[in-house]
């Protein structure tokens, strides 16, 4: 099951940072919360989280599957090619190298790669910080031991 402390609840069961999606805090609350009182209600019917979390796994990353067929379905096969969805495509490369972090080390990795120069936030989609409006690449590469 999700986490019970809800600052992990930015964090979702695919691995991705919700914390830098632009809809974070306005219309949804992260994809690992269990709090009903949001308007983004995707997250009940994702396949990848009801895996995750039937498995009683916080990442799947955990799962011993990893990458399985409906972490690449659902992340890998759709927007294949599109740079606004680059995030999506460095998880398998990445979440290995992050597998023995504990949450709140990967937690805090995720908060300072999404994090600009400014101290805004870096979104998906734009990769444009929400303070400073700079542009700016998030490369996973320069931060973690592959």
């Amino acid at each position: 099951m999700a986490e019970d402390n809800s600052k992990f609840d930015v964090l979702a069961p695919c691995g991705v940072y919700c914390g830098a999606c632009p809809s974070f805090l306005k219309s949804c609350m992260g994809c690992a919360s269990e709090s009903r009182d949001q308007k983004r209600t995707s997250k009940w019917n994702c396949k990848i989280r009801n895996c995750c979390y039937n498995k009683d796994k916080k990442f799947c990353f955990h799962c011993e599957q990893f990458p399985c067929k409906i972490f690449s379905k659902k992340l890998l096969h759709v927007h294949h090619g599109d740079p606004a969805y680059a995030y999506r495509f460095e998880l398998p490369v990445m979440l290995p190298a992050l597998k023995g972090l504990i949450m709140d080390e990967y937690l805090s990795f995720q908060q300072e790669r999404w994090k600009c120069t400014c101290g805004g936030t870096i979104r998906f989609y734009t990769y444009e910080c929400d303070l400073c409006g700079k542009k700016q690449l998030v490369d996973y590469r320069s931060e973690i031991k592959l």
